[in-house]
C-alpha cells in the first residue's frame, strides 16, 4: 500500500534524522545572518515526500490523524546557539527526536549537536516565516521535506 510505505519511510527518516532542520534564502540586501534568521520558535506545519522523478506528496495529512502529535512539533532555536523541541512525551519516544542540541547555521545546512556530540546535518532555506528542511535517504531515491512556519 503506497500511502502506508510512505508513511513508514517519512517516519523512519524522522527517527533517524531526529527531525533536523531547515532554512534559509537571503538576498545580498540581508544583513542579518542566517543564524540570526532562524532565531524563533517554528511549529511543523507540512510534510512532503518525493521518491525518485514522481510528483512530491503531501504527507501531513495522511500521518496526523494516526500520529495526532507531529501537530504539536515546535523547534526553539535562540540566539545563544540552543536548540529545542517541543513536543508530546509520546511523539518524542515514537520518533527518538533531539530534545535538546546546540545549532549553527553554514554553508546552507542547519547542523544540530547532541549533549553527547552526535551531530545531524541538513539543508535548510528560509523564506519570510517560513523553514523548510530537507532530508534524503541516500540509501533510496527518496526525500522528505519539512515545512515549518514561525510562530
Amino acid at each position: 500500500m503506497k500511502i502506508s510505505s510512505n508513511l513508514s519511510k517519512v517516519l523512519t527518516l524522522l527517527l533517524i534524522s531526529s527531525l533536523s532542520v531547515t532554512v534559509m534564502n537571503c538576498s545580498k540586501a540581508d544583513d542579518v545572518s542566517p543564524s540570526a534568521q532562524i532565531v524563533g520558535t517554528w511549529k511543523l506545519i507540512g510534510i512532503f515526500t518525493k521518491e525518485g522523478s514522481a510528483a512530491e506528496i503531501e504527507q501531513f495529512s495522511e500521518i496526523a490523524p494516526n500520529f495526532p502529535c507531529v501537530k504539536d512539533v515546535n523547534y526553539t532555536f535562540k540566539s545563544n546557539g540552543d536548540f529545542t523541541s517541543s513536543m508530546t512525551v509520546f511523539c518524542r519516544e515514537s520518533l527518538s527526536i533531539f530534545e535538546t542540541a546546540k545549532f549553527e547555521v553554514k554553508d546552507g545546512k542547519l547542523i544540530l549537536t547532541d549533549t553527547n556530540g552526535y551531530k545531524i546535518e541538513r539543508n535548510i532555506s528560509l523564506s519570510g516565516s517560513q523553514l523548510t528542511l530537507i532530508e534524503a535517504d541516500f540509501d533510496v531515491d527518496f526525500t522528505v521535506r519539512y515545512l515549518f512556519i514561525k510562530q
